[in-house]
């Protein structure tokens, strides 16, 4: 029976806006103890796109970049620069080294270049780029974190959001072409999750994770939904967490709808567009849906979003 593929990539993506401050204090404390979390972060993921855009095509992988405040203030901002890569990449230190290089040459900041490699690949630990010759050295080396390298048992006991997402991640590999298991790991996982005593809000969030991690073809679906809801009213009393995600999944589809026919409507979206529209309530969605067949072009899409957002706002 056919199983859907897990959404490594958007589990971590979301889950990074979501929880930067956690996922350095998980994986990269050095560095978490040296931001003044005080300070508001800049995602500049962007700029990535724009230092690097022969590296954009076809691109199977987490960047992200974020801008920071020091605690000493010396200097005061130093971006990092994130790549989670779940699959084996020769090119991997190579295109590490280039947009440490390209970013500090456009902005001299300094930039720290991090890395988590989720492959299953024990072998397979890039952390250093670099030549020497005729007596002119060039080297960089980056910290990085092997998924496999981590104790689940640790995991387990661990509230922080990166700990459930690792073991997540673990269990899309392990299960992968075996539907029940995955089902009894998306029950035991989030049983395990609001025995953590998470709040609502990181309850949702980390449902979405589940979501793309541990997908099921049809067939499991709704026994996962059926299963899970029964581990909550065994756990709380309730079962509103599981609903909503349910209404989530059915929101997502209404949306990449939408996207896809502007795309034929109006033209490729650029990534902000899209960011864009994933971010409107279902109210306005709905009003997006409607008149979208008004539009003809991409800058009559911009300025509909740039004043119904702003009605979101209010």
């Amino acid at each position: 029976m056919e199983q859907p593929s897990s959404d490594y990539d958007g589990a971590w993506k979301y889950a990074l806006d979501q929880y930067f401050a956690p996922f350095l204090a998980l994986f990269f404390p050095d560095a978490f103890v040296a931001i003044d979390w005080s300070e508001p972060i800049a995602f500049r993921d962007t700029e990535l796109q724009q230092i690097a855009p022969e590296d954009q095509a076809g691109k199977q992988r987490v960047d992200k970049l974020v801008r920071v405040r020091r605690l000493d203030g010396t200097p005061a901002y130093v971006f990092i620069h994130v790549e989670v890569q779940s699959q084996h990449d020769t090119d991997f230190a190579s295109r590490m080294f280039r947009y440490h290089a390209r970013l500090y040459d456009r902005d001299r900041i300094p930039v720290v270049s991090l890395a988590v490699l989720g492959d299953e690949s024990a072998d397979w630990r890039p952390n250093t780029f670099g030549y020497k010759l005729w007596g002119c050295v060039l080297a960089l080396r980056f910290p990085t974190v092997k998924l496999l390298d981590l104790d689940t048992a640790a995991l387990g006991s661990t509230k922080n959001p990166f700990a459930t997402l690792a073991l997540l991640h673990r269990d899309a590999q392990a299960t992968r072409g075996q539907p029940e298991e995955r089902l009894r790991r998306r029950a035991a996982r989030y049983r395990a999750l609001l025995r953590q005593q998470y709040s609502a809000e990181d309850i949702r969030t980390l449902l979405r994770l589940i979501e793309h991690m541990l997908r099921l073809g049809p067939r499991f679906t709704e026994e996962a939904h059926a299963t899970m809801q029964q581990v909550e009213l065994e756990e709380t009393g309730m079962d509103t967490f599981v609903t909503s995600i349910e209404e989530f999944g059915r929101l997502k589809g209404q949306r990449d709808l939408v996207v896809q026919l502007l795309n034929h409507r109006v033209g490729q979206l650029s990534l902000e567009a899209e960011a864009r529209i994933a971010a409107l309530s279902p109210e306005i969605l709905l009003a997006l849906s409607k008149d979208m067949f008004d539009f003809t072009g991409p800058h009559e899409l911009l300025a509909w979003l740039d004043q119904h957002g702003n009605e979101q706002a209010l």
